[in-house]
């Protein structure tokens, strides 16, 4: 194979390829909306506004100005942004009332005070039954159940229990400040020993104790209380085996700069192999007497010499400066509940700003909500947004193969959108293992998340288990070190994150370029490729290993010249698109029958605006990608009302969609490209992350004739959407949406017949972009050609 020494690229768009987005669509009604029953479904919603009258003025005689919410359940068919714009319209009287989701289809709707209610009711009085306008038939027959909410109480006894309990955010902070003010004045009235929570800025959570059977029953109904669940706790168990094997110490090299690495852990032992490595500073909330560094050394030297104790280049990683972090104390002595970790999290984050890249191998033995996002993902989100940094957790591990039970899916806390999540595969099979080499590990947690996002991102190597003849468990472990220096075995989710991160801060180091967590979380991902040993279909495989194995840092950032790799950095608006008409694919690429060949790959990672109220809709924005040939440029009529382009493309045609593939060669596996497909319909789904792996020998012999048939031009689009609520948010702080993402696109010449690199570097020139290679460190680049 030739060797791999081509920067990637940067390349801009020109100021001819962005767009207005234009209007379109029609009024017809969907078969859900039912005009002939609107104005007995608005009867229905008057008669369950009008009962929350009464409680309004009890509460004022009581001076409780805390306001009321309601529970609007919507059509399964009517989630999309018209029926939740007109659902909206009936109840945000001037203010923004739609406060969040719960779920994927309720909306949480507030309501301030009795003048709000009778205003909101009127609304569904001034209704002509006889002719409801367009929007009223939407809005209404959207609705299918609407109550006043009652808090979820995830707990069965409160017996000597830290309670963690969740108000509601208004969106208003003369309102949140009024809740807040209410709840601790009860607390304090009934001796409840509270705190607030430091989760995310957004997030209104406490941790209370002392609670009484009658005080807890009183908080059930307890008016702006969202949610009552036991404090979840952390532990971390490792069980070390003894192995026998000499590694040798590395010790930096005089003269030469090394990345920090923060590793937010259990602590990290002063041992030979990592005595020389360790930061002059560090971080703990601990008494050495308190920890137990078994886990976090074990981490840590798989992050330092994972490599080296394999045997195998897995990364390529030299060597950093470890930051040891200690968040975690020994969980055997004393118990450690989520806010504090989340507290000792920001906190060992925000006091070393500079470090950019952390390891987080610990989790939580809770599995991830189908459609609600955890807290602590939340927290874990603002964190990374807040501070510029990037977090790779674990998955999360399960026991369920030694009952024969199915897999769970991801741990709380690896639903974080911003992280890196990784997963494990097996590194090799013994006689007793479940998992064949490079399948996923029995242990490995797997996705997807919520609301069907795709998580693990990406998975390394974590080790193999299965079990004897008396059913007990077997592991066939990877290598690191115990606290005592010698060199000690284990298995485990947080044992593959290391790898990722070693990954993550090569890649960082590397570049002489601005920190950009998007950047390297799309580098990672975008070279991800599925070992050719795992068979299984590409659902499974992305439930079980993401988005794949991540090459090796070098492989990363270097092409062959049969190849080229193009990144686009920028942030999308509301109200524009880009539209690149003059993409420079390479027209050598033809065969000798006329057709355009290769293999292409495009990976969207985007920064989405989170909102931590709107449960399953916690990711607001979304980019649509759409990539392929056309056949010519035109001109458009822009004096029509919907057109305001002047130029667009006839025939133009998406070889990211996947009906234009054969389903029979979607599904072979024993081609040399099976490891690298990716090709998936996104749909709806607001995904943050979207790779597509394609090979043009997969087309359909009649979508070959349409699609590849030259000549053919090539265009890029990237179009935002923007879901309804942060629309209106915007509107009213008079602002414009947007949302900054990166987009990497590869092509490779499978038959190697021209240097690509060079005619697509030159297509750049020819079409005016302003391209640049990724800059290199100087004293990275002297060492690569030595």
């Amino acid at each position: 194979m030739a060797e791999k020494n081509l920067p990637i690229k940067f390349f801009q768009k020109r100021q001819k390829d962005d767009f207005a987005t234009e209007g379109g669509g029609d009024r017809k009604l969907p078969k859900w909306a039912t005009p002939e029953l609107v104005g007995e479904k608005a009867a229905y919603v008057r008669s369950v506004l009008s009962k929350i009258s009464v409680s309004f003025s009890n509460k004022v005689k009581r001076n409780n100005y805390v306001p009321s919410v309601v529970k609007v359940k919507m059509n399964g068919d009517a989630l999309a942004k018209t029926p939740r714009k007109e659902v909206g319209n009936f109840f945000n009287i001037g203010k923004l009332n739609v406060i969040g989701m719960s779920g994927i289809d309720e909306l949480l709707i507030k309501i301030d005070n009795e003048n709000d209610l009778q205003a909101i009711i009127k609304r569904f009085y001034n209704i002509n039954d006889a002719y409801p306008s367009f929007g009223t038939v939407i809005g209404i027959s959207a609705i299918t159940n609407i109550e006043e909410y009652k808090p979820q109480i995830n707990i069965e006894s409160i017996n000597q229990k830290i309670l963690k309990v969740r108000l509601f955010n208004y969106g208003n902070g003369d309102l949140n400040e009024v809740l807040t003010r209410v709840f601790e004045t009860y607390c304090k009235q009934n001796s409840i020993k509270f705190e607030r929570a430091a989760y995310a800025g957004d997030l209104y959570i406490y941790r209370i104790a002392n609670v009484t059977t009658e005080a807890f029953e009183e908080l059930k109904d307890f008016d702006g209380v969202q949610l009552i669940t036991e404090m979840p706790s952390y532990e971390v168990m490792l069980d070390e085996i003894s192995a026998i094997k000499e590694v040798q110490i590395k010790k930096p090299k005089k003269g030469q700069s090394y990345p920090v690495v923060g590793v937010l852990d259990t602590g990290i032992a002063n041992i030979p192999h990592l005595s020389p490595w360790l930061h002059n500073k560090s971080f703990t909330k601990y008494h050495e007497d308190e920890v137990d560094k078994r886990h976090g050394t074990f981490v840590a030297g798989i992050l330092m010499y994972g490599d080296e104790l394999q045997g195998e280049k897995y990364t390529g990683f030299e060597g950093c400066k470890l930051f040891d972090a200690i968040v975690m104390p020994n969980t055997q002595k004393q118990k450690i509940y989520e806010d504090e970790l989340i507290e000792h999290i920001r906190e060992a984050i925000s006091k070393n700003e500079e470090i950019k890249i952390w390891n987080l191998s610990l989790g939580s033995k809770t599995e991830a909500d189908l459609y609600e996002f955890s807290d602590f993902a939340k927290a874990l989100d603002e964190i990374q947004e807040h501070h510029n940094v990037l977090v790779c957790t674990s998955a999360g591990n399960c026991d369920n193969f030694t009952r024969s039970a199915p897999k769970s899916r991801i741990s709380r806390s690896a639903d974080t959108v911003r992280g890196i999540v990784v997963g494990s595969i097996a590194h090799d099979k013994n006689g007793t293992d479940l998992a064949e080499k490079h399948n996923p590990s029995p242990f490995s947690r797997i996705g997807p998340g919520p609301y069907y996002l795709i998580k693990p991102d990406v998975v390394h190597f974590g080790g193999n288990a299965g079990l004897d003849k008396r059913n007990k468990l077997v592991s066939n472990p990877v290598i690191s070190f115990a606290t005592d220096g010698t060199i000690a075995n284990n298995i485990g989710t947080s044992f593959s994150t290391p790898r990722v991160t070693a990954i993550a801060a090569g890649l960082d180091y590397m570049l002489n370029e601005k920190f950009n967590p998007t950047l390297i979380k799309a580098l990672i991902i975008h070279s991800a490729k599925y070992p050719s040993e795992m068979k299984m279909g590409i659902a499974e495989k992305i439930n079980g290993a993401g988005f794949g194995l991540p090459s090796n840092i070098s492989d990363i950032l270097f092409n062959q010249p049969n190849e080229i790799t193009l990144i686009l950095q920028d942030s999308m608006e509301k109200g524009s698109y880009i539209d690149i008409l003059d993409f420079p694919f390479p027209q050598s690429m033809i065969d000798d029958d006329g057709y355009f060949y290769g293999e292409v790959t495009v990976t969207l990672v985007t920064s989405p605006i989170l909102e931590v109220s709107h449960g399953a809709e916690y990711c607001q924005s979304n980019i649509d990608v759409m990539f392929g040939s056309y056949d010519v440029k035109k001109q458009r009529d822009t004096t029509k009302a919907t057109i305001k382009n002047p130029i667009g493309a006839d025939g133009r045609q998406n070889i990211l969609a996947t009906a234009v593939y054969s389903k029979t060669a979607a599904k072979e596996s024993s081609t040399p490209f099976a490891s690298e497909r990716m090709l998936v319909s996104y749909g709806d789904k607001y995904q943050p992350v979207k790779k597509w792996s394609v090979n043009f020998d997969d087309f359909t012999n009649a979508n070959k004739e349409n699609y590849l048939k030259a000549p053919k031009s090539w265009y890029l689009k990237l179009e935002g959407l923007f879901r309804q609520f942060t629309e209106e948010k915007c509107e009213k702080e008079k602002i414009i949406p947007s949302q900054e993402f990166c987009l990497i696109v590869t092509i490779k010449d499978t038959k190697k017949r021209g240097n690509i690199y060079n005619e697509v570097t030159q297509l750049l020139n020819n079409f005016s972009f302003i391209h640049s290679n990724v800059k290199i460190k100087e004293e990275v680049r002297v060492r690569l050609n030595q």
